[in-house]
Parts: C-alpha cells; sequence; structure tokens
C-alpha cells in the first residue's frame, strides 16, 4: 500500500514538474497560469494591486486569455467608479481583440457605465451594438437593457420639460413683479403664512428617513417655499382678477408639480414610488 502511495505521488509530481517545465518553455501559457492566479488571489490584495499586476501581465504580451484580462480589468476599474480607465481597457480590447466574446460584452459594460451617468442616448447606442453580437447572451441582455434604458431615457425627459416649467414660471413670476416695484417683502402673503409652516414641518420629519428620500424632500421644501413666496408677492402686487388669477393658481399649482416631478427624480426614487403605488407601502 505504502509503495503505491510512493507511486501515485512520484506520478504527480512528476506531472507536475512537467507542467512548469513546459510553462516555462512557453511564455504564453506561463501568463496565462499568472492570470488564473491573479484572478483566485484577487480578495488576498487590494483591488488596484490586482489591477496593477494584471495591467503589468497584459503589457508583456500575448497569452490564451489576453481578451478576457483586458476585459477583466476594465470591469475592474468600472467597479471602482473609474470610468474613464474602464473605457481606455475596453476601447484596447476592442482594437486588439475585435472578434471576441469579450470585446462583445464590452458594449454592454460601456451600455452601462453611460446609463449610469445618465447618458442614455450613448448607452442605447452601445445596447444596440451588441443586439449585433454573435454571442446569444449578450444579445437577449442588450435587448434587455434597451427596454429598460428608453424608460429611463423618458423620465429624463419629463424632468428636462419639468425644469422648463419651473424655470419660465419663476421667470413670469419674477418679471411680473418687477412690473409691480415697489415690493413689500413684509409681511409675508397669506399663502406663504399657510404653506411654510406645513413645509417647515415636512423638512423636520425627512430627517428620519433614509439620505435620498430626505434629500429629495428637503429639495422639494426650500424650491417650494421660494415658489409660494414668490407666487404670493406677485398675487399681491399684481392684484389679477377673473380669469387671470386662476391662471396665475393653475401656473403655481403646475409648477408646484413639476418641483415635485424634478425633486423625485434627482433623488432616483421614481421607481421606488412607482413599486410602492403599484404595491403599496410594506
Amino acid at each position: 500500500m505504502g509503495g503505491l502511495t510512493a507511486a501515485l505521488v512520484s506520478v504527480a509530481l512528476g506531472i507536475g514538474a512537467a507542467g512548469a517545465q513546459r510553462a516555462r518553455a512557453d511564455p504564453a501559457a506561463e501568463r496565462d497560469e499568472r492570470f488564473e492566479s491573479l484572478l483566485r488571489t484577487y480578495p488576498q490584495r487590494r483591488p488596484r494591486e490586482t489591477i496593477a499586476q494584471v495591467e503589468r501581465l497584459v503589457d508583456e504580451g500575448d497569452f490564451p486569455q489576453r481578451d478576457r484580462a483586458e476585459y477583466w480589468l476594465g470591469s475592474a476599474l468600472s467597479s471602482l467608479h473609474d470610468r474613464e480607465g474602464a473605457r481606455r481597457w475596453f476601447a484596447r480590447l476592442q482594437q486588439e481583440h475585435a472578434g471576441s466574446v469579450w470585446a462583445e460584452r464590452s458594449w454592454l459594460s460601456l451600455g452601462d457605465a453611460a446609463a449610469q451617468e445618465r447618458r442614455y442616448t450613448v448607452a442605447l447606442d452601445w445596447y444596440g451594438k451588441a443586439m449585433s453580437a454573435n454571442d446569444e447572451g449578450v444579445r437577449e441582455i442588450g435587448r434587455i437593457a434597451i427596454r429598460t434604458t428608453q424608460v429611463l431615457r423618458t423620465r429624463q425627459l419629463w424632468a428636462w420639460a419639468a425644469g422648463a416649467v419651473v424655470v419660465v414660471t419663476v421667470a413670469l413670476l419674477g418679471i411680473s413683479l418687477l412690473r409691480h416695484r415697489p415690493v413689500l417683502l413684509w409681511p409675508l402673503p397669506g399663502e406663504a403664512r399657510v404653506v411654510l409652516p406645513v413645509l417647515f414641518v415636512l423638512a423636520v420629519l425627512s430627517a428620519r428617513q433614509d439620505p435620498a428620500p430626505r434629500a429629495a424632500v428637503l429639495e422639494l421644501c426650500v424650491a417650494s417655499a421660494v415658489l409660494v413666496v414668490l407666487s404670493g408677492l406677485r398675487l399681491r402686487a399684481a392684484a389679477p382678477r377673473g380669469g387671470a388669477r386662476a391662471l396665475h393658481a393653475v401656473g403655481t399649482v403646475t409648477a408646484l408639480g413639476a418641483l415635485a416631478y424634478l425633486a423625485v427624480y434627482r433623488g432616483g426614487l421614481i421607481g421606488m414610488l412607482l413599486e410602492t403605488f403599484r404595491a403599496g407601502p410594506e
């Protein structure tokens, strides 16, 4: 039994020695093994240290998984929020390995990076390119990403429209106020005396919320307070009647609604609100 064990150990050592000898004889195979080792031991080092080692490995020369290594570098840098560094590696991958599946997957990663920056048109271009990939998985992910990104772009367009409504409303109120000088800032208009305490209470209650909802509520409260005060001052100064007064009220309410959408969008809360309306609060 002992002789059999010794024989197996000898065979294993012989195979290992032969593999090491082949790796030394073939630099490409040796680099491939080093890359695999770096991936296996990735958690043992700081991410930037592993990235630097893989970069040096890629620059040493060709090896079977070089395209995968370049893709890994782009993905690793992207996970560290270094999108410019990621784009450089993805561009190099696409230039050096144009027909590789990893080059095709980099199209999805570039689309994701653009979507995270809210450059949805650019993201759609990359996802559209992924639809022409040879890999079926890349095409399917690109198809799903296109639908999601189109929804996000629509929300962005609505946010731009909401911002335009707010800017135009504030500009019109300001111009009207200037035409009715002098403007009396005190006492505050009646509308402001009613609304401002409510906004103050909402702002105080938001302190118990998570950072994103809290920021959205505070932004909405501050912007609404300014708009309500400006609207009240204009209403008192111009004293419109009939249809003009109704138009003033509709414009102010519309601007407040636009402010609410803008604050929710900037806080990244639209999806959460829609899910709450659909499924109800927990």
